[in-house]
C-alpha cells in the first residue's frame, strides 16, 4: 500500500482526504503542523507523495515544500492553497483549494502510478 503525508492544519479538510485516499487504497500520515510534517519528511517512513497545505500554523508550508525537495528527492509534492501561485520547482504540482477530496486523490494517485 503506497503512503503519503498530509500537511494540512484544517481537522475536517484532513479527514474527508484521509478517507477520500484510503478508499482508493493510499494511507496517510497526518500532520496538522508544520513541525510534524517536517518530522516526518526528514525522518525514514516511506512515502510515496507528500501533499503540503500553505497555511500552516506553525510555519509556511513553504518551508516543508523546501525540506522535502531536498530531503526527498524524486517524490511527488502536491502545494495546496487558495492564494494560487508557487514557485516553479521540478516535481512540485499546485493544486488550488478549494478542491474536491476525490479530484485531489485521484490526482495523487495518478502521481503515484507514473512512479
Amino acid at each position: 500500500m503506497s503512503s503519503v503525508l498530509l500537511a494540512e492544519d484544517e481537522f475536517l479538510i484532513r479527514a474527508v482526504l484521509v478517507d477520500a485516499l484510503d478508499d482508493i487504497g493510499i494511507a496517510c500520515i497526518e500532520a496538522p503542523t508544520g513541525q510534524a510534517a517536517l518530522d516526518v519528511v526528514t525522518g525514514t517512513a516511506p512515502l510515496s507523495a507528500i501533499i503540503v497545505d500553505i497555511g500552516l500554523p506553525d510555519m509556511s508550508g513553504e518551508k516543508v515544500i523546501e525540506a522535502a525537495v531536498q530531503h526527498r528527492p524524486g517524490t511527488p509534492i502536491i502545494r495546496c492553497s487558495g492564494a494560487g501561485g508557487g514557485a516553479a520547482t521540478p516535481g512540485v504540482h499546485v493544486f488550488s483549494k478549494p478542491y474536491s477530496a476525490t479530484e485531489l486523490s485521484k490526482f495523487v494517485a495518478s502521481l503515484i502510478a507514473r512512479g
